[in-house]
């Protein structure tokens, strides 16, 4: 599988992440709190926010490290490390949850990208042109 790993720097908060899942149009906000004691640029609060532009569809499902390392997930550790956001070079008309929700039905499809994200208790997928993270308290 190939794969490039979008979180250099920074990482999730292991254990209790709060994310929050917004839509607005065909944008997909994923609000976190970051990893502070791995990264000491990040500090104690400090959210991490992913923003998805034209985004087609997603899925959030509570698949965890527990049942990934035991092969309940289309992919396996062996193939994609656990706990980090990727983009994913799949053909991913033929490789994405079929229990997702759509957002936008009538998008160019071309120019998509596949982008799963592993939290401690869930996985986040989605298919989108873009993405942009920001940091904020």
């Amino acid at each position: 599988m190939k794969f490039k790993k979008l979180n250099l720097g920074w990482n999730v908060e292991p254990n209790a992440p709060n994310l929050n899942l917004t839509i607005q149009g065909d944008t997909l906000r994923l609000e976190f709190l970051l990893n502070y004691m791995k990264f000491p640029h990040i500090l104690e609060g400090e959210k991490g926010e992913l923003i998805f532009k034209k985004c087609y569809k997603y899925n959030y499902n509570f698949c965890n490290d527990e049942g990934y390392y035991r092969g309940q997930y289309r992919y396996n550790y062996k193939e994609l490390p656990w706990g980090e956001f990727y983009e994913l070079h799949t053909d991913w008309e033929n490789d994405f949850p079929t229990d997702s929700k759509i957002i936008r039905e009538h998008l160019g499809k071309e120019n998509f990208k596949h982008f799963i994200f592993f939290f401690r208790d869930s996985t986040f997928e989605c298919l989108a042109e873009e993405y942009e993270f920001r940091r904020h308290l």
